[in-house]
């Protein structure tokens, strides 16, 4: 992970309804970098040794100006029934077609609100979407030499 003092820290949310985490890195610790000091919007400082839902977004004055706009469009389907929600979310690229599944159950002693099933499908095709994307690129990568690569975001 490529990361500068000043750089922002995001962990991602797994978790329906739960914020991701954004802090400011503020001490680089070790020299590799595997570690940071980072405070935090809430004003805490952790000592933080980042996981894979952890992503650094540079510094205003550090990020690349932008040479190329391009537009992807995923299209999302649901199918359900009174009891479960299937989304697919499909995106076209130019190496071809990527599909996310997501589904979602509902419990029989919960009310019967199908918003909340397709918002849970929606969100878990979507991420099964974004993991195969990542494992393309990878494979892409891995086909192009035999260095290794490390992603970052």
């Amino acid at each position: 992970m490529d990361a500068h003092v000043g750089d922002q820290l995001v962990i991602r949310s797994r978790q329906v309804g739960r914020m991701d985490q954004v802090g400011e890195i503020i001490e680089i610790i070790g020299g590799g970098g595997e570690h940071y000091r980072v405070r935090w919007s809430d004003g805490r400082e952790t000592i933080l040794y980042p996981g894979p839902d952890a992503t650094v977004r540079p510094a205003v004055a550090d990020r690349p100006v932008a040479v190329e706009t391009r537009t992807a469009t995923i299209d999302l389907r649901l199918e359900e029934d009174g009891a479960h929600c299937e989304a697919r979310a499909t995106m076209r690229t130019s190496i071809g077609d990527f599909t996310g599944v997501g589904t979602a159950r509902r419990n029989p002693k919960d009310p019967a609100v199908p918003m909340i099933g397709e918002e849970f499908a929606i969100a878990r095709s979507l991420a099964d979407l974004a993991a195969g994307l990542e494992d393309a690129a990878r494979a892409a990568m891995a086909a192009a030499d035999n260095t290794p690569h490390h992603l970052v975001s």
